[in-house]
């Protein structure tokens, strides 16, 4: 009869990059078994017939979703019945002592249990699996090849640092963004939304929840940000795209000690026109930003003006960002120009400070959506059963999150390096 082992599972040496020494100590230090923190989750099922911990099965999809090319929940079913014995021991799977060997779930009881969970709840736990291994500055964990080289990604995101000229962020800054599930559709038709607030820089999800068939963005703000605590929200920076530029989330902001960028267009018509009529030929450009890549040369100048008599609550400052952008081989140039608000008075952000809020919005689309649109194929799945299309986004974003923090600038490099059971279960801490 086999005997779960009990020690850590360690991956084989050599057989994938391996942490420098202080990251590799770092990283043990902290992380914990995924196991563990998904039994915080309250369990939607019956108290009858009840096989497995809900934790376990969390923790099977995290895996199973985490190596390449399981992408969906009958990749996942099969991936947790490839595993070996000692995998499958670790996870808390109960034992039958006839068969003589551990029960897998199937592809039906993952579907199940997926459709019942809250989003919200099971995000909340994602976030309080990650926060002991996030860091304010740069990420401690380098990875490196075998022979030594660091890889691909992270030169190239090395060398725009470099490039960058060095901003002076005095303030955290979340992004809040939807997305549209393009895949998943409800019964009558209606396709799933989820809200999300992202961390500017790491990309790192703090909470989700998912929009409901009668309502839009606009109602589900305040909910959102009600599931970050006090102590992460209190003195940051919230960037939201125009249509989320209302004076009831500015209101409910100030008051939870947050401060807010706002995007200013069409939608608040007589807010747009107030701006645009300020005197900006009169006003200097105060910071200017040239960058290149993906395909284009990039420029920025930027304008502030520092107000006090705007519709708009607790306003301090109105930036006014002209883009202009041309293809390489190109010779015409596009350009643009976008305003914005914030409540942080000049003393507290300057230009160039909030230029790079107003440009790290972007982490949401080119970090979180992107990723989990190309590397996890997410608008191609059809799965629409309940809750599980929100379910799947939110543990996409914990194994984008666990992956960024374990040193993997690229998210699909990643996968690619967990093809192997153990050092999946090594990545979570499941012993």
């Amino acid at each position: 009869m086999f005997v779960p082992p009990s020690s850590r599972i360690v991956a084989p040496s050599g057989s994938a990059p391996r942490l420098d020494e202080l990251g590799e100590q770092t990283v043990q230090a902290q992380v914990r078994s995924l196991v563990d923190e998904l039994q915080s989750i309250s369990d939607p099922r019956g108290v009858c017939g009840v096989r497995y911990r809900l934790s376990s099965l969390l923790a099977l999809v995290v895996c199973a979703m985490t190596a390449a090319g399981h992408d969906s929940i009958t990749a996942a079913a099969e991936w947790c019945r490839r595993a070996a014995p000692e995998h499958l021991a670790a996870f808390g799977l109960p034992y039958h002592p006839l068969l003589g060997r551990y029960r897998v779930p199937s592809e039906k009881t993952l579907r199940s249990v997926l459709g019942r969970l809250d989003p919200a709840e099971l995000s909340a736990a994602g976030y309080a699996y990650l926060h002991p291994l996030l860091t304010d500055g740069p990420l401690a964990p380098t990875l490196r090849m075998p022979d030594g080289g660091i890889e691909r990604e992270q030169r190239r995101a090395h060398h725009v640092t470099a490039q960058s000229a060095p901003v002076r962020r005095r303030r955290r800054a979340i992004a809040v963004d939807g997305k549209c599930l393009r895949g998943a559709k409800r019964p009558d038709g209606s396709q799933v939304f989820v809200l999300s607030a992202v961390r500017h820089g790491d990309g790192i999800t703090l909470a989700s929840r998912e929009i409901g068939a009668k309502t839009n963005e606009i109602p589900e703000f305040q909910p959102l940000l009600d599931q970050i605590d006090d102590a992460v929200l209190a003195g940051t920076v919230v960037t939201v795209d125009a249509l989320h530029a209302q004076r009831a989330h500015a209101s409910y902001l100030h008051e939870r000690g947050a401060h807010y960028l706002l995007t200013v267009k069409g939608n608040q018509k007589n807010l747009a026109r107030q701006l645009q009529k300020l005197p900006w030929k009169d006003v200097p450009v105060i910071h200017r930003d040239d960058a290149r890549g993906h395909g284009r040369f990039e420029q920025r100048h930027v304008q502030v003006v520092t107000v006090d008599n705007l519709l708009f609550p607790h306003a301090a400052q109105v930036l006014r960002i002209h883009r202009r952008r041309r293809l390489y081989g190109a010779k015409k140039w596009s350009s643009e120009t976008v305003y914005a608000i914030t409540d942080l008075p000049a003393e507290q952000a300057d230009a160039a400070e909030i230029a790079s809020w107003a440009r790290g919005h972007w982490t949401v689309e080119n970090t979180v959506h992107w990723v989990r649109d190309v590397v996890f194929g997410e608008d191609n799945s059809q799965v629409r059963t309940r809750n599980t299309p929100a379910v799947l986004a939110v543990i996409r974003d914990l194994i984008r999150g666990a992956l960024k923090l374990a040193g993997y600038v690229n998210t699909a490099a990643g996968r690619r390096a967990h093809t192997d059971h153990g050092r999946v279960l090594a990545l979570y801490g499941i012993t």
